[in-house]
């Protein structure tokens, strides 16, 4: 008994959605993270450039990740609006800081951790105090993804500053992501003994979590 009413009364509080800031800050985030996917894309081509595949993959798998946050916020503004809405009036700033391949992953590790402690808890908490809980406990979830991005984009940044991306101070596993051979030591190889695929192939030790 007690828990349907205080459903209820969450409900009875819920903002009108046409009305609300969590609307607004839906359509930022939808297109805030379109223009994230993008970019990464953009960068797994510079990587590609590089000669470094490995490092493409994983730019890639981020702007996958980028485009699949973009659909949570695109449905829950499909799922709530009661009304075609041809334009959604919306003023922010973006950044759009652009460079060499190692400048761009401290650009962009830096982005992410301010959506991931700033930005999207800041909407989180208004969707909460609108009464969309789904819709706060989402960008919640979203927040500890643009961390992890933000730390794996760190890492890559210092190794390639360093011009460690493929040397270690211990001895570590490098795998050929090309045709999964792999080897033990503090370097890898120039050219996969196996494959006879260009270093750039080679799984960079990193901290995926």
């Amino acid at each position: 008994m007690g828990k349907h009413l205080f459903d209820t009364r969450r409900e009875y509080m819920k903002v009108d959605f046409e009305k609300s800031k969590t609307k607004i800050n839906l359509a930022r985030s939808f297109s805030a993270e379109c223009m994230e996917g993008a970019k990464y894309q953009f960068m797994a081509k510079q990587a590609e450039t590089q000669n470094l595949a490995y490092l493409k993959s994983i730019l890639k798998t981020l702007a996958k990740h980028e485009m699949s946050h973009a659909k949570v916020f695109w449905d829950y503004l499909q799922d709530n609006a009661k009304k075609v809405e041809n334009n959604i009036d919306m003023t922010y700033g973006y950044p759009f800081e652009c460079g060499e391949l190692v400048d761009n992953f401290k650009f962009h590790s830096k982005n992410e951790q301010e959506l991931s402690d700033h930005i999207y808890p800041a909407f989180a908490k208004i969707a909460k105090d609108e009464g969309y809980d789904d819709i706060a406990h989402s960008f919640k979830l979203i927040a500890t993804v643009e961390n992890c991005h933000s730390a794996l984009l760190d890492q890559i940044y210092t190794k390639l500053k360093c011009k460690k991306l493929y040397k270690s101070q211990k001895s570590q596993k490098w795998k050929c992501n090309q045709c999964g051979f792999e080897h033990t030591a503090k370097q890898s190889w120039d050219t996969c003994p196996l494959c006879k695929y260009p270093q750039g192939y080679a799984e960079i030790p990193l901290q995926m979590e």
